[in-house]
């Protein structure tokens, strides 16, 4: 038997919800993503067939904050963690056991939307730097003194004609 193991997951896929953020009353962030992963393969009769495995995801503390800020439902990430089980038991007496991922980090996978209307709120729009480089005063240069060409000195081939 195995000493040592490893408990690691990595998934890429589409938020089926937004992102729920909540507080602990020690001030630590907590947010849970509802996450769709499909992978799509062909069965014996040659039909593509799309399974979707729907995932629970908490991303804690400033990994929580991103994800809550710049997710939404729809939303391609990548998320890196390990898978953890929980249990409980109801008022009612019944005992319930979840699985679920505890991710360490996320990988946001969309680009940004170019219409800033659909941007999330918070994030910042992108602006092309407006400022323009300082401009020095012409000064006039030494010439340097002209030494005689020798063959190891001579000018190399322009770099710009190189085919890659």
């Amino acid at each position: 038997m195995a000493k040592y193991g490893m408990n690691r997951v990595t998934l890429i896929g589409n938020l089926g919800r937004d992102p729920e953020l909540k507080y602990l009353d020690q001030g630590i962030a907590v947010t849970n993503l509802w996450m769709a992963c499909t992978e799509s393969y062909r069965d014996k009769n040659g039909n593509n067939v799309d399974r979707t495995e729907w995932i629970s995801v908490n991303l804690w503390r400033s990994q929580a904050e991103i994800a809550a800020k710049y997710c939404r439902r729809g939303s391609t990430v990548c998320i890196e963690g390990r898978i953890t089980s929980r249990s409980w038991e109801t008022p009612q007496g019944e005992k319930r056991r979840v699985t679920e991922v505890e991710g360490r980090r996320i990988i946001l996978l969309d680009s940004r939307p170019a219409d800033p209307s659909q941007q999330p709120t918070g994030v910042p729009v992108a602006q092309p730097p407006t400022a323009q480089p300082p401009v020095t005063p012409a000064t006039p240069n030494p010439q340097p003194e002209e030494k005689p060409q020798t063959p190891e000195a001579q000018p190399q081939e322009d770099l710009d004609d190189l085919p890659f």
